[in-house]
């Protein structure tokens, strides 16, 4: 299933998930396509690496990176990945390794929700974040091109008023921090 390329007619897309039918609606931030939303099987690796990838000799704004954020759920409470959680990831790995991919560092970052306080909402995000590269690695991602960051409860996505947001805010972003070389 193809999902969305972010440098067609959208800039950046969100999946909606009603039954069986999909919709898109536009992300409010620049260079970011959000699945925070979405049901994680929907996505494929293509639409993975059609989100991070830059065409060649075009220049990653600091200001709106290629971002994808993703629905990589985790044990209640833990740093433990779920198995949907690690299926995504097999496409993450899959894209990351992709030629159009394999030259270009990312920023591996964990965010959560606003339930628990701030500082250890902070460090689960951070063992979040750090459990995602561990699982990218042992697909065959260089170190070198991995950092991770833990974000806690400091940038949601939606309220943290019902369950769907809360779930929502509780993501992994992938950022494309440029080139390698």
């Amino acid at each position: 299933m193809r999902i969305h390329h972010r440098f067609g007619v959208l800039a950046a897309a969100v999946l909606l998930t009603f039954g069986s039918s999909a919709a898109f609606a536009e992300s409010d931030a620049p260079g970011v396509t959000d699945y925070s939303g979405a049901d994680g099987t929907a996505i494929e690796t293509s639409d993975i690496t059609t989100a991070l990838a830059v065409p060649r000799g075009t220049r990653i704004e600091a200001s709106a990176p290629p971002t994808v954020r993703l629905p990589i759920f985790f044990e209640f409470n833990s740093a433990t990945l779920a198995p949907d959680g690690r299926a995504l990831l097999d496409k993450v790995g899959a894209a990351l390794s992709s030629d159009e991919l394999a030259t270009f560092r990312f920023s591996v970052e964990g965010h959560t929700d606003s339930v628990g306080s701030d500082a250890y909402n902070k460090s689960l995000s951070m063992q979040r974040a750090e459990a995602v590269k561990t699982y990218l690695l042992a697909q065959g991602v260089p170190s070198d091109r991995l950092q991770i960051v833990g974000r806690g409860e400091s940038s949601p996505v939606a309220g943290n008023d019902t369950e769907d947001g809360r779930r929502r805010n509780r993501r992994v972003e992938l950022i494309n921090l440029g080139s390698i070389e």
